[in-house]
């Protein structure tokens, strides 16, 4: 298979290949086997542009870029490329205008607005950068990933109630992929929607039946809503009267919850007991899951 081909195989893919990409157009760039001519030639230049950046060959890709600047020189994508090179060589100011005149022209471009917000993060902007994924998200809901990053910027300021709205919009979205289960199910233990949390965290080991993660949130979970509910009754006995327990509102009974708690210590220490070199560990392991 040629060069060109197993280069339109890796834009085919969406993957970011960049040692694989410069190496394949290494010889096509020397020998100017790459010609305005050639076939999807101007994907080409863009493709081994992005991969130059991607290694740090910022020379490489200015001389790419003055190739396509010099056959589209009006161009909104270029211009775009432009703002992506000052961006590596450090110069933020400058790709902030270039991105700034592209979205003036045209309002609706993606990946202009993409990569405002992605300078914003890069620059320690976390506040300026949820505020723009918000007016982003405002005409482009089905973006996932962009729920998905919003959810991640509120999460480094503690706004917990915002990001869990967040990862509800991309469960939505994306209801079989069991990380952002997971994801949902712990944010939810951090507020103390113990319901919510156990459920999700079962989502998560019905989605992948051997997630360590999803069984060890099982487990702590089952058992702080049996703490919960215990010190819950005690209290209501020694003022006779029901005490109403936030985040217990839908959680099955003791003896159901004894027994999720039970299933997720057997299934973690068999995640660490694959082997006779793991014996020790699950053990001890299942010691102290034990206590």
């Amino acid at each position: 298979m040629s060069s060109l081909a197993l280069l339109a195989e890796i834009r085919q893919s969406s993957e970011r290949l960049p040692y694989e990409v410069l190496k394949l157009a290494e010889p096509l760039l020397n020998n100017n086997q790459l010609t305005s001519s050639t076939e999807d030639a101007w994907l080409v230049y863009e493709q081994v542009f992005l991969a130059a950046l991607d290694e740090g060959q910022i020379d490489l890709a200015k001389s790419l870029l003055h190739i396509l600047r010099t056959r589209f020189p009006a161009s909104q994508r270029v211009k775009r490329l432009y703002g992506l090179v000052n961006e590596a060589a450090g110069h933020p100011d400058e790709s902030q205008n270039l991105y700034a005149e592209i979205t003036s022209a045209d309002p609706t471009n993606v990946l202009a607005l993409k990569r405002v917000i992605a300078l914003l993060k890069a620059q320690g902007k976390l506040a300026l950068a949820a505020n723009e994924l918000v007016a982003y998200l405002d005409t482009h809901g089905n973006d996932f990933e962009a729920w998905l990053e919003l959810s991640h910027l509120y999460l480094a300021h503690h706004m917990y109630r915002q990001a869990a709205f967040c990862l509800e919009e991309v469960i939505l979205q994306q209801p079989a992929n069991h990380y952002f289960h997971l994801c949902y199910a712990e944010i939810n233990y951090s507020m103390g929607q113990w319901d919510i949390a156990l459920k999700e965290y079962l989502r998560v080991v019905e989605l992948s039946t051997d997630n360590v993660r999803g069984f060890y949130g099982i487990k702590v979970t089952a058992d702080r809503i049996i703490e919960m509910l215990a010190s819950g009754a005690r209290a209501g006995k020694s003022r006779r009267e029901p005490q109403a327990l936030s985040g217990l509102e839908n959680v099955p009974q003791v003896p159901v919850l004894e027994k999720l708690s039970l299933l997720a210590t057997e299934r973690l220490v068999a995640a660490y007991s694959a082997n006779n070199a793991a014996a020790a560990p699950a053990k001890a392991l299942e010691d102290w899951l034990k206590q």
